[in-house]
């Protein structure tokens, strides 16, 4: 009877291995991360890049406001440091990064800044590679 919570442990850790309710990342050939934010969600939720300058776009399909900010990730909410960010767009507009932004090999987090959306789920992965 020992074996089976062991058992239970290695069939649950194989399945967060095989990435269970992680969508895959979508990989972009170009310089250019080209999303859609919408309630509460950023499309493609994540994204693989190429190191060196990267260009935000963002277009809003909602029916409120958002932004695409590029943070790092942390567990300490003191210390997540913005890396680039889009001005607020509204419903049916497209808007860029506000500043030049170039990253190197690392994984980031996408977010929505404006109230609480990334905690209602507008938030996302960008890995960035070699």
């Amino acid at each position: 009877m020992s074996r089976l919570p062991a058992l239970f442990a290695a069939v649950g850790a194989a399945a967060l291995a095989a990435g269970c309710g992680e969508p895959a990342a979508v990989t972009i050939s170009g310089s250019t991360l080209r999303v859609k934010l919408d309630e509460f969600r950023i499309q493609p939720q994540n994204v693989r890049m190429k190191a060196g300058r990267i260009h935000l776009v963002a277009v809003d399909t909602g029916k409120l406001t958002h932004n695409l900010t590029v943070e790092s990730i942390t567990s300490d909410p003191t210390k997540v440091k913005t890396y680039g960010r889009t001005d607020t767009a509204h419903p049916g507009q497209t808007v860029h990064e506000q500043a030049p932004l170039v990253l190197k090999p690392g994984r980031y987090r996408l977010a929505c800044t404006i109230s609480n959306h990334d905690n209602l789920g507008q938030y996302g992965t960008l890995i960035v590679t070699k």
